[in-house]
């Protein structure tokens, strides 16, 4: 394989491979935060009681 055919063909798929990584790394991103409010949520429902009336100072 000639030299100039072999690095084009290697800067093209790291490019993609680049680009995959990158996407891939924004959906776990999001996936994360998703349940990352979903447990925090979670744990303030759980954590406290539920007949307790809260009045804010002013």
């Amino acid at each position: 394989m000639h030299s100039d055919i072999h690095l084009l063909l290697h800067r093209t798929t790291a490019t993609e491979t680049h680009r995959k990584a990158a996407a891939a790394a924004a959906r776990t991103a999001s996936l994360r935060e998703l349940v990352g409010r979903r447990l925090v949520a979670w744990g303030i429902r759980l954590s406290g009681p539920t007949d307790l009336t809260v009045t804010l100072a002013a």
